[in-house]
């Protein structure tokens, strides 16, 4: 179908977080082509899932054909009562056999229960992937493909794989010798410090449109020279709260608009 003439047409390449701006409605919408899509009004991952992942990622993540989910979200209407693609016409990723080493220690953790619970999987999922022993394989159970999540650890170093076993996806991390090591004790990492240098503007620190879990980390690692600091916010970061008591540090909140303005100071002592 032609999409609608006052905009351009979305592609597998357009962020979903452009698609629900450019048409809102798309909220309501895609979930009424396939269920998956009602995380988009998750009050959690509706917040999160958008801003990392693009249309061809989403559709991996809910399990239906690429090209099927543009065109829907290109339909000038409504696709509610359009029947959506089953698996079959997305064939579920089925990787070889993984390079690692059969006798690789295994971490796992299965992100359903958070999920289902309605809470966001990241945090442990990455608290996984930065403690786990050298050589290690990080295993993710999930009900669907954490497709952005395979991109963003692949680029950190980690070998993915990623098959299925019934109806549960099994995302594998494998950190090879010399990959994932953290920056000698003392000296920061370079992205974060590149970060810092175009994101510090005085004693305002804007995290808005970073992946996590750079925002935490890079607040963290600001908190240690700059101070009083004022961190500009989509969200309020849970856990960075205790992280910020552990050091001494007292902060308050305020609500402007869609962003969240931190500010954080020297706890005062008694």
């Amino acid at each position: 179908m032609t999409p609608s003439p006052h905009r351009a047409p979305f592609t597998r390449q357009t962020r979903v977080a452009d698609a629900l701006a450019a048409r809102p409605e798309l909220r309501e919408l895609l979930p009424a082509f396939h269920p998956a899509f009602a995380r988009l009004n998750h009050p959690v991952l509706g917040k999160v899932l958008p801003k990392l992942v693009n249309l061809e990622q989403a559709a991996a993540v809910a399990g239906v054909d690429p090209d099927a989910l543009v065109e829907v979200c290109n339909l000038p209407g409504a696709p509610a009562h359009r029947p959506p693609p089953s698996a079959a016409d997305a064939p579920r990723r089925m990787d070889p056999p993984p390079p690692w080493p059969a006798d690789c220690p295994v971490v796992e953790v299965d992100a359903r229960p958070l999920l289902e619970a309605g809470q966001e999987p990241f945090a442990a999922i990455m608290a996984a992937l930065r403690t786990a022993p050298p050589q290690a394989v990080v295993r993710i159970l999930a009900p669907f493909e954490p497709a952005p999540l395979v991109d963003l650890v692949g680029k950190r170093g980690w070998v993915p794989h990623v098959t299925w076993q019934g109806d549960c996806c099994v995302a594998s991390f494998w950190r090879p010798p010399g990959a994932g090591q953290a920056a000698p004790q003392g000296e920061e990492e370079p992205e974060l410090a590149g970060l810092r240098a175009a994101r510090l503007q005085g004693e305002v620190l804007d995290v808005r449109g970073l992946e996590p879990p750079l925002p935490l980390q890079l607040v963290l690692a600001t908190v240690e020279q700059v101070l009083p600091l004022t961190v500009l916010h989509e969200r309020e970061p849970a856990l960075l709260w205790p992280r910020l008591a552990e050091r001494g540090l007292a902060w308050t909140v305020t609500h402007e608009g869609e962003v969240v303005r931190i500010h954080i100071i020297r706890a005062a002592t008694t």
